[in-house]
């Protein structure tokens, strides 16, 4: 008998359910999928035999095992169809929906709004509302405390969406705004899809409902040499959030006639922090643009924190002493941050594991060894709370004398 269809790589959240029991949400972090899929703990018991090696006989009988009933064989098949229909397996229908994706978003002249209509208004007026409120609400928000003196030499944002932390990340954006002599922006964002170390560049200029943000043509070439970008790894742009959301803000802030322009990178995961820092070429060029450019550019790192709770496969939601206890324990790693120290921060992020999630870990540690040091303020930190779990991020402004 053949061996089932293999499953693509593909985040899986549990969506616990009040009667006490729970499903599950797929979905594709590389975007080719354009839906999600909610399946019940059996469908996904039967869609985790797809891996080319399991047989439907032997689905089957750990199916009979593991509940004690005989498998619906043709419940199990339309499962596999499910998956398959969502270009969620490894079939010729997918590689050939693959590769027109990307050659469709490679040959663009421009990147999308892909989150527009969604986690922000995809109307123009709407959207400028929404900023606006945003930029207001963050002028009351600021944490007590002394700014550090010098320049801003960067940023660190957060990416979460924009209907639940707008106010936070306009208050990063805020810091932007009064630095007048900015005019070169280089966003490092969490590559949610990309599961190994990669710095992914594009000089796609990222459309906006208030306006398309260009790209600094020379910052760009100047990086993209150093990163040796897979031209393949550049779709993970195409519906990556965590630079389109910094990205509506840039605009709203060349609506005010501020000539900004970006370098958009997304950084790929990255587990160690053993290799020495000088051995990685793009941190050392990003490094010395930034000293070559002084204060006409920044680095901005747009980074979530804490990804806890059953959403993100813990068993429980956190109580409040342990949500208390989380923010000691963020706020511990913000001190690194803010004292400029990547090899720290790194470090004690991935002591006992990485048991946080922290989704923001190579932008941010790729902001630190870029600057070499530098004095911060936390701006705001904050926490997003559901009954499936918690996402905690922060606005960090980072100076140098």
């Amino acid at each position: 008998m053949n061996p089932l269809p293999r499953l693509r790589p593909l985040e899986i959240l549990r969506l616990p359910q009040s009667d006490g029991g729970e499903t599950f949400l797929l979905r594709d972090p590389e975007g080719y999928a354009e839906d999600e899929l909610v399946m019940s703990e059996a469908a996904l018991f039967v869609a985790a035999h797809g891996d080319g090696e399991h047989t439907l006989e032997q689905l089957g009988q750990n199916f009979a095992l593991r509940y004690g009933r005989p498998m619906d064989v043709d419940q199990a098949r339309a499962v596999f169809d499910r998956l398959e229909s969502a270009f969620m397996i490894e079939s010729p229908a997918f590689l050939e929906e693959r590769e027109r994706a990307r050659q469709a978003f490679l040959d663009a002249a421009i990147r999308p709004a892909a989150h527009a209509g969604r986690s922000y208004p995809a109307d123009v007026a709407m959207a400028r509302q929404a900023v606006d409120g945003f930029f207001r609400e963050a002028g009351s928000i600021e944490e007590p405390g002394e700014r550090p003196q010098g320049r801003l030499a960067g940023i660190v944002a957060p990416h979460i969406d924009l209907r639940v932390g707008g106010a936070a990340t306009a208050l990063a954006y805020r810091l932007l705004g009064e630095a007048t002599s900015v005019t070169t922006v280089i966003v490092l964002g969490t590559a949610h899809g990309c599961a190994r170390p990669a710095w992914i560049v594009t000089d796609k200029p990222y459309e906006t409902p208030l306006g398309t943000v260009p790209v600094d043509v020379d910052a760009y070439r100047q990086l993209a040499r150093a990163a040796k970008t897979d031209p393949e790894d550049v779709y993970f742009h195409r519906k990556e959030h965590s630079i389109e959301f910094q990205t509506v803000f840039l605009a709203a802030l060349r609506e005010q006639g501020r000539n900004v322009n970006l370098v958009p990178v997304l950084c790929g995961s990255r587990r160690t922090s053993s290799e020495p820092l000088s051995d990685d070429p793009f941190l050392a060029e990003l490094r010395r643009l930034l000293e070559e450019r002084g204060n006409t550019a920044i680095a901005i790192a747009a980074a979530d924190l804490a990804h806890v709770g059953p959403r993100f496969g813990d068993p429980d939601a956190l109580t409040p002493i342990q949500l208390q206890l989380l923010e000691k324990k963020d706020r511990a790693t913000l001190e690194f941050v803010r004292h400029g120290d990547a090899r720290a921060f790194m470090e004690g992020v991935l002591e006992a594991g990485d048991p946080r999630r922290i989704c923001g870990l190579a932008p941010i540690f790729g902001l630190l060894a870029a600057l070499g040091g530098a004095d911060g303020k936390v701006l705001r930190y904050e926490q997003a709370i559901d009954d499936t779990g918690t996402v905690s991020y922060a606005s960090v402004g980072l100076w140098k004398a």
